[in-house]
């Protein structure tokens, strides 16, 4: 999988123009994540809902019939739980470096695409409890923070404001990420605006 996101990353380097940036669209997203399913974390009716999404990304259209996009996202989301009548403040976040081939589909009004990635996702938690809370007794179990490999499918549409260098655009995803024992899976869907280069 690293090899799969290392190629990627080359192809996209390779595919701008010497000299010019032409053909690449630079933008920033904000959406959910929803249906996250980490079967190595347990908590005490674990319901973290729909999760926050920030990122940014990257499309080049400088190569024939696929598209690349490179794109970070973050994703948090803080809860608090009662547990026993105690407090339980637990907070998980994912940052995502990812890489994409797509299949444009041109039509009048907006560019759809659909693809595959793969990339890395770097999870991150903390808790705050009472020390008379005991998480062994309660099954509460929170794994290390680790980086992992992942991939995903992907769909979205995109189109140019006609007066200005701007666009807008939608997404989803749906990510499978290989962590211990099972993967860890979630959708994610965001919208944004880029930036045309000259």
């Amino acid at each position: 999988m690293k090899k799969f996101v290392v190629f990627l990353i080359c192809l996209l380097v390779a595919a701008a123009p010497a000299g010019a940036l032409s053909g690449f669209d630079i933008g920033i997203k904000g959406g959910i994540a929803d249906n996250f399913d980490q079967p190595g974390l347990s908590i005490s009716s674990y319901d973290l809902g729909r999760l926050n999404l920030m990122g940014a990304q990257v499309f080049a259209s400088t190569l024939p019939l696929i598209d690349l996009i490179a794109a970070a996202d973050y994703t948090w989301r803080t809860e608090t739980y009662s547990i026993l009548g105690q407090g339980f403040e637990f907070k998980l976040r994912d940052l995502a470096v990812t890489a994409s081939v797509v299949y444009p589909i041109k039509l009048p009004l907006a560019n759809l695409y659909v693809g595959v990635g793969g990339g890395t996702h770097s999870f991150s938690y903390e808790y705050i409890r009472p020390v008379t809370l005991s998480l062994a007794d309660n099954d509460i179990f929170v794994p290390e923070g680790a980086t992992y490999t992942g991939y995903h499918g992907l769909i979205g549409a995109k189109t140019n404001l006609r007066v200005l260098p701007l666009g807008i655009f939608i997404e989803g995803r749906w990510a499978t990420i290989n962590t211990p024992g099972e993967n860890t899976s979630f959708n994610t869907w965001a919208g944004g605006l880029y930036f045309s280069l000259p």
